[in-house]
């Protein structure tokens, strides 16, 4: 039971290497609680802070000693919360992500810590609104570089369209930009940040975006909170300690050489593998060497540069959803906006402003209906983009109810070929002894025997068998090959250990291929039933 009329509050997870025992541990742990200030409460009320023990390598404790801390790990209520849940799969998405699915609920929000204890929530999709003070951007120089109100009149008209960051950025780097010079970004650039710190409501971010390390530390004591960086530390040295020293968040965006060189430098075997292998090589020097960890990391797949027309597509069709399983559950940006593929696409000779419903179509392609919550868009048509999110942050949120279940299907009477026990099953197909072909097949099991099921592409059989310890897994698995083994068919199998809801059980994961399926008659084919049979014998 859980009191649900409380304010909202931040959870993290952390893992931690240490010498003191589980019990030990928990002594120190709650020393903190009252050297912070946390005063006794009802249970699982509101409190000031919390600090318990979820995980202790794969020791299982139930402890209550009389007059001393009861303390039980696997933490009993783990399983059941998400605000537990959602920061642990930063650390471990393999062992939290499954249980995260069973509960099938969204109440707990990523978010993007800010200067000044502030905030960003990441549960839709963020438009970040671009704000060029360079004379020769592709799309925008020259407009707002001519003065500081000019400027914060562009930013306030794109707060009210939607957007929730405002990038400034004094160097073009557009293919063939020429370099600016330190002291003429930071001209352009700091005046206006201060100017916006003091005009934007505190909910909104500002984001420098810049190569240099100078220019990102003076940015934020002027007022800037993100550091976007289209060199992902590559152009400056300095840039990633500079950046974990002012513990802002850090944008690192996939790109090879500068903007006079990038050009002859996209070259892939394979552009979605590739880009996502450097971008977690950029994350992981981060995170390692620097203290930018994972919840003050954004990364952009660099749409552009160093990329071709075709190498653009590839990174759109696969998306946010297959980025973030590579790249890890951190939040990933988008930057299409107004860019030449698009216009390529578009036809014609059309000018960079002519191509934001194209952009519009570009990022919600890569945002992707099952793509994670809190991606960001940098755009230059804010309003264009915000309100298409909107749309799109609903139908992604949206699912379809259950299908209804099918009638039952008539049964009849068969005799085991292998002079095993009489058997029911059904013959939806009525194809009496004619060749079932392998997806018929595979299809068929899953029918007759529910432990069974089809994976999406019809191309495996997947069932899971529980075991009491590790030592009867693989006595199961044995079992299952050797079976299987007789019967001509030759399975994949796994075993693994997941946490139940108090304490940890082993499972055997068994896998046939469909295509052996094939050519077995009706009345040959009792697969999923010889296997249960024997198991059960066992």
């Amino acid at each position: 039971m859980y009191v649900m009329d409380q304010p909202s509050f931040l959870n993290a997870a952390v893992e931690l290497e240490t010498e003191l025992e589980p019990m030990e541990l928990l002594r120190e742990l709650k020393k903190i609680e009252e050297e912070v200030g946390r005063e006794e409460s009802f249970r699982n009320g509101p409190r000031l802070i919390d600090l318990d023990i979820l995980l202790y390598d794969d020791i299982e404790i139930d402890e209550s000693p009389p007059g001393g801390l009861p303390l039980q790990i696997p933490h009993p209520r783990l399983r059941e919360r998400e605000f537990v849940l959602r920061p642990l799969s930063d650390l471990n998405p393999s062992f939290a992500s499954p249980l995260l699915s069973s509960l099938n609920t969204s109440e707990a929000i990523r978010v993007l810590p800010l200067p000044g204890n502030r905030t960003m929530p990441m549960n839709e999709t963020v438009i970040m609104g671009i704000l060029n003070v360079t004379p020769d951007s592709f799309s925008d120089g020259g407009k707002y570089n001519d003065g500081v109100d000019k400027a914060v009149e562009q930013a306030l008209k794109m707060v009210g369209e939607g957007a929730v960051i405002i990038d400034v950025g004094g160097e073009s780097t557009r293919p063939n930009a020429t370099p600016v010079t330190l002291d003429e970004e930071l001209k352009r650039t700091v005046e206006i940040i201060k100017a916006l710190r003091s005009s934007l409501p505190s909910r909104i971010a500002i984001s420098i975006d810049t190569r240099r390390a100078e220019t990102a530390r003076q940015a934020v004591l002027a007022g800037a909170d993100i550091v976007n960086d289209v060199s992902a530390g590559r152009f400056d040295a300095d840039m990633m300690s500079t950046v974990g020293s002012l513990r802002v968040p850090y944008v690192m965006m996939h790109s090879r050489g500068t903007p006079e060189t990038m050009g002859g430098m996209a070259t892939y075997g394979n552009v979605v593998e590739e880009v996502c292998g450097e971008l977690a090589a950029s994350s992981r020097v981060a995170r390692e060497d620097h203290e930018i960890y994972r919840w003050r990391q954004v990364l952009d797949v660099g749409i552009g540069f160093a990329k071709t027309h075709e190498h653009n597509i590839a990174l759109l069709r696969a998306g946010g959803e297959e980025l973030s399983s590579r790249l890890g559950d951190v939040p990933i940006m988008w930057g299409a906006s107004r860019k030449g593929f698009i216009g390529k696409i578009l036809g014609g000779d059309t000018k960079p402003w002519e191509r934001d419903y194209g952009t519009v179509g570009a990022h919600l392609a890569g945002v992707g209906v099952e793509g994670p919550d809190g991606q960001i868009l940098r755009v230059h048509n804010v309003k264009g983009a915000s309100d298409a999110s909107r749309v799109f942050d609903e139908v992604r949120r949206f699912h379809l109810p259950a299908p209804s279940p099918l009638p039952p299907t008539p049964t009849k009477k068969m005799v085991d070929p292998m002079a095993r026990k009489p058997t029911t099953i059904c013959d939806p197909y009525e194809q009496g002894g004619k060749p079932l072909s392998p997806s018929d097949a595979a299809s068929l099991v899953a029918t007759l025997h529910p432990d069974w099921s089809l994976s999406e592409d019809s191309t495996k059989l997947v069932r899971e068998f529980q075991a009491e310890d590790w030592s009867e897994g693989l006595r199961l698995m044995n079992t299952l090959a050797n079976v299987a083994g007789n019967n001509d068919h030759y399975p994949v199998l796994g075993i693994e250990r997941r946490l139940g809801r108090k304490k940890w059980t082993t499972v055997v994961k068994c896998e046939l291929c469909t295509r052996v399926l094939g050519g077995l008659s009706y009345r040959d084919f009792e697969l999923g039933l010889y296997i249960d049979t024997e198991v059960e014998r066992e």
